[in-house]
């Protein structure tokens, strides 16, 4: 997956270099603000945890930009005949925070629809939590993961059957890592794609473990780091997922675990070629 990661960094200062902040229009009515095509339901200013967007639209494609300070994140909203409900945690700890629907203009240009300005008074654990790929509040994820834990009594063997279930079932999607590697980042990634897919890179199966870990209520993070061996090195992706009942966090590779045909749950050479460079 060499040089995936950096692909979501170039969107963004794309988006940013070529986005105009937008006034909002005068309300229409006392609940929505609307703006360059969007009509966005208003919420309350202060939180507590997350946000949800609700609204319609009438243009094809938009995203949501979350900032704080000096963080950026964006995430893709599914519509629904132009409408969208979508729910962001504040994974970025307490404060305010800067909430903004993005208009798709051209290519990667986005033009700013409404933005708010909210504060959050309440931490989250992001390992917990739906984060950007990892839809862990997706119904079709949540009736999965049930499936798959219902007789296991430890967070131990929650965290086995998924891994299990997840190296059994989805086949490793070269074409799309070959598309990677000629710099061809238009593909659809995340949790859920792979689960209806069945198919995916490295960053998608760990989406995967974490989605259905986290629906599971486990703590699972996940791992951007190298693969290293003694003829390459190169970016990829795979989890750390928290056993409460043995206090630690283990390691985890599904993709290696599906594509090898080796054990790497918890395996006690796993970071001799593995390099952990960020967690999410």
């Amino acid at each position: 997956m060499k040089k995936f990661f950096k692909s979501f960094a170039v969107i963004i200062i794309a988006m940013l270099l070529f986005t105009n902040a937008a006034v909002a229009e005068p309300l229409t009515s006392q609940e929505y603000i609307n703006s360059n095509g969007v009509s966005l339901q208003v919420v309350p200013t202060v939180l507590e945890g997350k946000i949800t967007l609700t609204g319609e639209t009438n243009r094809s494609l938009i995203k949501i930009l979350v900032i704080k300070g000096e963080t950026q994140r964006w995430y893709d909203v599914k519509l629904q005949d132009g409408k969208f409900n979508e729910e962001i945690w504040f994974i970025d700890g307490v404060g305010e925070y800067q909430v903004s629907v993005l208009v798709h203009k051209e290519g990667r240009r986005y033009t700013f629809g409404p933005t708010v300005y909210v504060k959050n008074t309440v931490e989250v654990n992001r390992f917990l939590v739906p984060t950007l790929h990892v839809e862990s509040n997706n119904e079709k994820i949540i009736a999965l993961a049930q499936e798959i834990t219902k007789d296991c009594k430890s967070d131990a063997e929650k965290a086995k059957s998924i891994y299990d279930w997840v190296t059994a079932n989805i086949v490793y999607d070269y074409k799309k890592y070959i598309r990677q590697m000629n710099n061809d980042y238009d593909n659809v990634y995340g949790a859920l794609n792979t689960l209806e897919t069945k198919t995916g890179v490295c960053y998608d199966y760990a989406a995967l473990v974490a989605a259905l870990g986290r629906a599971s209520g486990l703590q699972v993070k996940m791992i951007k780091g190298n693969f290293k061996s003694a003829l390459r090195s190169e970016l990829h992706a795979w989890n750390e997922i928290y056993i409460s009942e043995e206090n630690k966090w283990i390691p985890v590779d599904s993709t290696f675990g599906a594509s090898m045909r080796s054990n790497y749950f918890d395996n006690n050479d796993f970071y001799k070629d593995h390099e952990k460079l960020e967690e999410y």
